[in-house]
């Protein structure tokens, strides 16, 4: 039997945030084990995480219920939530990914990462996204993270938002594409907006989504002038995110957690 918990991540009260799944490793597993405990947990991401050779350090893995994922930010701060919160772990842990190291420490009742940033580059397919999303706006991509980002004018837009996530899938856009990130500016509560989708790795829609920071960090701090951020991404459960630039494309991405299920699963 495996330790597993259920977390409610970038978010301070439960059922809110994106919950994401936890699972406890003393080594690694069958390869066919990963995708099958992912699927029965049926959340957008589970994270797996096994003891490094070095004190503080881990390996970490993320699987959606189809497919193995390079970064999900919101799985590694459950992941360190109950490192800090359930494990008393202490100092900063150290997590061996497939995006490299990644930091991660408790501050302040938040969990901190640092993350790799990548500001995305204009791509001239506004009107092939704008006939699928029924919205104008300015199409960007990040080779990084192999996300496109969708500028449109306002939040309203961003909420009142829904299309067919076929036409969104099934489209070549001359990129590998695993996620569009649609972002509006914002208001005097947050500096920006955002919700995503990845009908591609098999989730529809993402409640918060912690990679996608990554593009929208260094994309709205250019376009204002500053180095920290406060977000929103407004999907149904909503999410609230903190962030830092950093040099060397670098970035802090911060947020609260609340751990919801803990139990062992039986394989």
């Amino acid at each position: 039997m495996l330790k597993i918990y259920q977390v409610d991540s970038f978010t301070a009260v439960p059922f809110g945030g994106n919950p994401a799944g936890v699972c406890l490793l003393d080594e690694e597993i069958d390869e066919r084990l990963y995708p099958r405990i992912a699927s029965e947990m049926n959340l957008s991401e589970t994270a797996f995480v096994r003891p490094g050779d070095e004190k503080n350090t881990y390996g970490l893995r993320w699987f959606t219920p189809k497919v193995e994922v390079k970064m999900c930010g919101h799985a590694t701060l459950a992941t360190a939530w109950i490192h800090f919160t359930e494990l008393g772990v202490k100092g900063e842990i150290s997590y061996e990914t497939l995006s490299g190291k990644l930091g991660v420490r408790y501050v302040d009742g938040k969990i901190e990462m640092n993350f790799p940033s990548d500001n995305p580059y204009r791509v001239r397919i506004d009107e092939m996204l704008g006939r699928i999303t029924g919205v104008e706006g300015e199409c960007y991509y990040s080779s990084l993270t192999e996300k496109l980002l969708y500028i449109i004018s306002s939040k309203s837009k961003l909420e009142d938002l829904s299309f067919d996530f076929s036409l969104l899938q099934n489209r070549d856009f001359g990129y590998t594409v695993k996620g569009l990130i649609v972002s509006s500016p914002g208001d005097e509560k947050f500096d920006f907006y955002s919700r995503y989708f990845a009908p591609w790795v098999g989730i529809d829609e993402d409640p918060v989504t912690g990679s996608a920071h990554t593009v929208l960090g260094p994309f709205w701090s250019e376009k204002l002038g500053r180095k920290n951020l406060r977000a929103c991404q407004l999907s149904s459960r909503r999410g609230e995110l903190d962030l830092e630039l950093l040099p060397n494309s670098r970035i802090l991405i911060l947020g609260k957690a609340v751990t919801v299920i803990r139990g062992t699963i039986s394989i």
